[in-house]
């Protein structure tokens, strides 16, 4: 059995450990969307669960503690990652619905009702 768990035991240590250093960077970025941040959300949902499935392969196993403190690290590295993550998805969702002020009637500047240009009939044919 542990044929099975060792190898992507390795194989979270590495994705985690290029995660923690990009995961950061893509979520501070200004560009960043709500559709991206959820999707980055999901994708490290994703490996999160798939590292749980790397720790019920440990439990049924004798595992030398070495391999569990690294695995424990890892836990908390995915739990860090996810929380990042989801912190984000919910500043971004709460941003995007946020009301409109007061000020702000949603009319363009442009065009208010103190304009004192014709309106445009777009109904009419020429």
């Amino acid at each position: 059995m542990t044929v099975d768990w060792i190898p992507r035991l390795r194989g979270h240590a590495e994705l985690v450990q290029k995660l923690a250093e990009e995961v950061p960077k893509a979520l501070d970025r200004p560009s960043l969307t709500f559709d991206h941040a959820a999707r980055l959300r999901t994708v490290i949902e994703k490996g999160a669960r798939d590292f749980d499935e790397v720790l019920q392969l440990m439990q049924n196993a004798e595992v030398e503690e070495t391999y569990r403190q690294a695995a424990e690290r890892l836990a908390r590295t995915w739990q860090v990652l996810c929380d990042a993550a989801e912190e984000k998805v919910q500043s971004l969702d709460h941003y995007h619905r946020m009301p409109l002020s007061d000020n702000d009637d949603g009319v363009s500047v442009d065009v208010a009702d103190d304009d004192e240009t014709e309106p445009t009939n777009i109904d009419r044919k020429q």
